[in-house]
């Protein structure tokens, strides 16, 4: 498995038919990626040092992607402006990074723009060594309800113009047209006609319009000749009297139509034929093709972004070397910037963000009809919800000033993203951290459904601003495969931070096998047989087992957990009210599940289960220690276990918090919650702190690099023979 360099403008002719396998095996035949697309890229615009990487596995090329040096260290994919989007044939983002390793010189840097991720490699498993940048919002439309339903469903003012228009034209031109051009023959004429109507515009005064005579006509004259010859390129016109009025270049296959580029003759303008084109082109496409998605590929206007049925992100990728490379590049860049001037910096901070950024202290001080929340309200999942926080402030945080609740506000008057923190001082540190204390199982910023985690960096701006600036941020405990975890580490790093991950604690969790009796079967004879022993003695000197479910008996079984906790042997909650007001919350929701043991009408045992979203999570749980021998609390285990997997059919249970020897008993797997922890190098305090961090972190691997050293010179030794006298 290893990585080739060749010469790709020379080369990439050879490799084309691997070149297009990947294409169609990962991404369909993307028209973009295509090598009919990408080789006149090269034979256009190449400058001469692009470089065709192909990986290989057992000889077959497995991976293919072009790449051009950008300054020391640095290279970027090769994206010429008439490539809407990059083709990066990878399967595993992961051999990008190897790829860093055999590029010429001392590679630390790989720069991916214009990455549409839906036709890409997820970058997953590299988000501690990258950064994602938003690039552009592109559009599309997929509508298999055919035309009409389509069209209804737009919005009020666009139908309404439209028709304007094509009512202008019936009274003020005799005959317009929509002309198909799509042998390869007709392609010259098309492009010369299309770079004709460029010309006389606006792209002609700036001198970027495509001419037949120019490296971009001739560029665009090759690549649709190319799609034409298999019937998959067209030059489509709108005519007024004769009169070329719009043109739109087109490419595709039988899953999509890219429209390449658009141009309109200005002087038209009051009959706004570029849009009676897309009209009429749409309008042919859905009715032909109901089953081919249109892209736009463009940074859509909201104006553009009438006609979409879907939109899509797209993004500019830096993948570094290492961790350590990404440090350096911020460090870097921030010194950069202070460089420039404090004035010019100051009036960066001052520009507005694109979304609209907004803060409050409670959740409880909003007027009513006016609640922005109501798509975080808890459903099934108390961690992604806003009635967690509110629970927490409430009953842990009520005193507290500093807490607040960052959020972008759509144009409907709903948050999409909400970041709960809370601000504190460690001696002379501003520190801004995640609303979380021993309470919390797992802290997450909370995405709606139209939300775009990339906005998630304005809400980490306003927070650093309050109250004069940060100097640390800390989030913990996250799920670091979790889409929040991911987003708080790339936002982090584009607001100049530099954040570092921490762990937290192990997590033992269950993936339900079936029923109880296939869940007694995985856990082995001993289990079952213990199991069935506990049980029998505790029922036969009288115990009994109480579930609780919703309302009903609430109040009685919160007695009982109480009782129950306060004889056991773990610490006195420091806020008593916390747990009863969870069950409360969780019994209201119809996710409760309040275990309750007696031994002769006493309690001994107590567990507070939640249920919801598919999983079942152990939150509290403790037994009377004076009871120990009836084994109560694993009696009470096994019986909310089988409750949970026969009754409420959960495909996960989760332990929460804690690497419990016990936990592994019931238990299938572990995983890991970690931390983020963020310094900013902006400033002073911020700068001092990261330097102790790094070097508490260098020293620790050092001590453990000189254990493992003196460890295997321990087993050397003992390994020689006569070394044991």
């Amino acid at each position: 498995m290893s990585w080739e360099l060749l010469p790709a403008a020379a080369a990439f002719a050879g490799y084309a038919a691997d070149w297009d396998r990947l294409n169609h095996e990962l991404y369909g035949g993307h028209p973009y990626f295509d090598s009919r697309f990408v080789g006149p890229l090269l034979s256009h615009f190449a400058k001469g040092g692009e470089r065709l990487c192909l990986y290989r596995e057992q000889g077959v090329v497995r991976g293919a992607v072009i790449v051009e040096a950008h300054g020391r260290g640095r290279w970027i994919v090769f994206r010429p402006s008439q490539a809407q989007v990059v083709a990066i044939l990878v399967a595993d983002a992961r051999r990008l990074q190897d790829l860093l390793r055999v590029l010429p010189g001392f590679a630390w840097s790989l720069e991916c723009h214009a990455v549409d991720p839906r036709y890409a490699p997820s970058f997953a498993a590299l988000r501690a060594e990258s950064v994602v940048f938003p690039h552009a919002l592109t559009i599309g439309v997929a509508s298999a309800q055919g035309f009409a339903a389509y069209w209804q469903q737009r919005p009020k003012n666009l139908r309404s113009n439209i028709r304007r228009y094509f009512n202008r034209i019936e009274r003020e031109v005799a005959n317009s047209g929509l002309l198909s051009r799509c042998a390869p023959d007709e392609m010259t004429v098309g492009i010369t006609r299309f770079g004709q109507l460029e010309s006389a515009g606006w792209k002609g005064e700036a001198g970027t319009a495509v001419s037949i005579d120019n490296a971009q006509g001739r560029f665009y004259t090759e690549v649709l000749s190319n799609f034409a010859a298999a019937g998959q390129a067209e030059v489509c016109e709108l005519t007024f009297d004769g009169q070329l009025a719009a043109s739109r270049l087109l490419i595709g296959n039988e899953q999509m139509l890219v429209i390449v580029k658009t141009a309109y003759d200005e002087t038209l303008s009051r009959f706004a034929p570029g849009r009676l084109l897309l009209y009429r082109l749409l309008e042919r496409e859905v009715a032909r093709q109901p089953q081919r998605v249109v892209e736009f590929y463009t940074n859509a206007t909201r104006d553009q972004a009438e006609w979409a049925t879907f939109s899509s992100a797209i993004h500019t990728i830096q993948l570094f070397r290492s961790e350590r490379a990404v440090i350096f590049y911020t460090l870097l860049r921030t010194a950069k910037r202070l460089l420039r001037g404090s004035a010019r910096q100051r009036e960066e901070d001052k520009a507005p963000p694109p979304v609209d950024i907004r803060a409050c202290k409670q959740l409880d001080l909003f007027a009513e009809g006016e609640w922005p929340f109501a798509e975080f309200a808890l459903k099934d999942n108390l961690d992604a919800s806003i009635d967690w926080f509110a629970l927490l402030q409430r009953e842990v945080y009520a005193a507290d000033p500093n807490i607040r609740y960052y959020y972008d506000l759509a144009e409907n008057g709903q948050a999409r993203s909400v970041l709960p923190l809370r601000r504190t001082r460690q001696g002379w540190a501003r520190v801004v951290e995640s609303l979380s204390n021993y309470y919390t199982s797992l802290y997450s910023p909370l995405f709606g459904q139209e939300s775009d985690p990339l906005a998630l960096r304005h809400l980490l701006a306003a927070a650093t601003r309050e109250q004069g600036g940060a100097d640390v941020m800390r989030f913990a405990p996250m799920d670091p495969d979790s889409p929040g975890y991911a987003a708080l580490l790339n936002e982090l790093r584009a607001i100049g931070w530099i954040p570092l991950t921490f762990f937290c604690f192990g997590n033992w969790f269950l993936k339900t096998p079936g029923g109880w009796a296939d869940y007694l079967r995985e856990r082995g004879g001993n289990f079952r047989s213990t199991i069935k022993r506990r049980r029998r003695k505790f029922t036969a000197d009288g115990g009994s087992l109480e579930l609780i479910c919703d309302g009903a008996g609430v109040e009685a079984g919160i007695a009982a957990f109480n009782e129950v906790y306060s004889a056991s042997w773990k610490r006195p909650e420091p806020y008593p009210d916390f747990v009863p007001a969870l069950i409360r919350l969780l019994a209201a929701r119809g996710m409760l599940r309040l275990g309750i043991a007696r031994l002769q009408g006493r309690p001994v045992a107590a567990q507070l289960w939640m249920v919801g979203a598919g999983k079942a999570s152990i939150y509290k749980l403790a037994y009377h220690e004076d009871f120990s021998d009836w084994s109560p609390g694993t009696v009470l285990t096994a019986f909310l276990m089988q409750q949970v997997i026969e009754g409420d059919q959960v495909k996960e249970v989760d332990f929460l918090i804690g690497d419990d020897q016990y936990k592994q008993i019931w238990m299938s797997d572990r995983r890991e919650r970690h931390g983020i922890i963020a310094y900013n190098p902006r400033t002073l305090t911020g700068c001092l702190l990261l330097a102790k961090e790094v070097a508490g972190r260098l020293a620790q691997k050092g001590r453990r690099r000189i254990a493992a050293a003196l460890a295997a010179r321990r087993e050397r030794r003992a390994a020689k023979p006569g070394a044991s006298g």
